[in-house]
């Protein structure tokens, strides 16, 4: 694996498509930025963090990917980000649908995943991720928490992010035994909770994910699969 640092960056994302385009870069080469002016969230949102303070990176994924689809690489990067946080740093964390990684019920990280396809075959990824470390307030943000906040500890960020790959890399050798561990760190699994879908507040269980990657969700005695924009997590 190969780690560049940025003092500053526009996306990381972006700046990882733009080196892949130009050359030839390994699997799993990661980008960090100190500072990020416009990192991506989920919904056409931002994602707003702290210079110097958070990890915000990218990892180029192109091994591994034969028969994966972009959810079950969702998964997997899901998944491998649980068990580190767990197995490394002692914190537990859940997966809230769609891409979002929480603990005690508050944002520690979030997931943005983009895809390229050849002949509607995978090719490769770029796997986007924003992770609270030292920050200690979030201004506006009464959902956000960071690994400081829980543990009362500061990190090492490079330190973290090679702890993290190596964690991904396992988990992408891996990839069948790590998809079927998803539905384990699913956040509400089989507990009711609020949805607001069609602009109302709905009441419904949380049933898992469809192949799809679409939320199943219990409605008063029916299953129905939402997407991404079809329904929000009121919690």
């Amino acid at each position: 694996m190969q780690i560049v640092k940025l003092h500053a960056t526009t996306s990381t994302n972006d700046e990882l498509r733009a080196r892949f385009r130009e050359s030839v870069i390994p699997h799993l080469t990661a980008i960090y930025s100190v500072s990020q002016s416009l990192g991506r969230g989920n919904r056409g949102t931002s994602w707003q963090s702290e210079d110097g303070k958070n990890l915000t990176f990218s990892v180029l994924v192109k091994d591994g990917l034969d028969g994966v689809t972009p959810f079950e690489l969702n998964q997997i990067v899901s998944v491998a980000m649980i068990e580190w946080l767990k197995n490394d740093l002692n914190v537990k964390a859940k997966i809230k649908w769609p891409n979002d990684i929480l603990s005690v019920q508050k944002k520690l990280a979030g997931i943005l995943i983009e895809n390229t396809f050849q002949k509607s075959v995978l090719t490769h990824s770029i796997v986007g991720i924003g992770l609270n470390v030292n920050q200690e307030e979030f201004e506006g943000l009464p959902h956000a928490i960071s690994l400081l906040n829980i543990t009362g500890r500061t990190f090492n960020l490079e330190k973290l992010l090679v702890r993290f790959l190596v964690h991904l890399d396992q988990a992408l050798k891996n990839k069948e035994e790590t998809i079927k561990k998803y539905i384990l760190h699913f956040f509400k699994y089989k507990q009711q909770m609020n949805f607001e879908i069609e602009d109302e507040t709905v009441q419904a269980t949380v049933c898992g994910v469809n192949k799809n990657g679409e939320l199943l969700l219990n409605k008063e005695g029916q299953f129905i699969a939402y997407d991404l924009k079809q329904v929000r997590w009121k919690y």
